[in-house]
C-alpha cells in the first residue's frame, strides 16, 4: 500500500474539523486539546480491527492536527481541519513509526509499504 492510500482509508475516522478552541498551556510546540485528544480517542475505538497501516496513520493524523492547532490556537483561530494539515509532517510521523526498524512487530508491513 501507498502513503495516499492508507490516508485515504483513515481519514473517515476523524472528523474533518476539529473545535480546538478548549486548548490549554498552549505555547510554541506544546499544547493540551481535549476535543482533538476525544477525536483521536475515538478514531482508536473505530480502528480496534483494523490493520497496522490504519491504526499508525490514526496515530501521524493525531500528532499533524496537534501539530496545526498549537499553530491555531496561538493565531487565534477556534478550529483545525483536514485540508489545513501538513502532509510532509503527516508522511514524516507515519514513516517514523513504520519505517523504525527496531519495531519488529512492523517487519511485515515494511515489506507492503510502497514508497511513492
Amino acid at each position: 500500500m501507498t502513503f495516499k492510500e492508507i490516508y485515504n482509508l483513515t481519514t473517515k475516522y476523524y472528523p474533518s474539523e476539529i473545535d480546538i478552541s478548549d486548548g490549554k498551556m498552549v505555547e510554541k510546540g506544546h499544547g493540551n486539546f481535549q476535543t482533538l485528544s476525544e477525536s483521536w480517542g475515538n478514531a482508536e475505538l473505530k480502528t480496534e480491527n483494523e490493520t497496522d497501516f490504519i491504526k499508525l496513520m490514526v496515530w501521524g493524523l493525531f500528532c499533524a492536527y496537534h501539530k496545526k492547532a498549537i499553530d491555531n490556537f496561538l493565531n487565534g483561530k477556534k478550529t483545525v481541519s483536514l485540508t489545513e494539515l501538513d502532509m510532509e509532517y503527516l508522511k514524516f510521523k507515519f514513516e517514523e513509526s513504520l519505517l523504525n526498524t527496531e519495531l519488529e512487530n512492523y517487519a511485515e508491513l515494511r515489506k507492503e509499504y510502497k514508497t511513492e
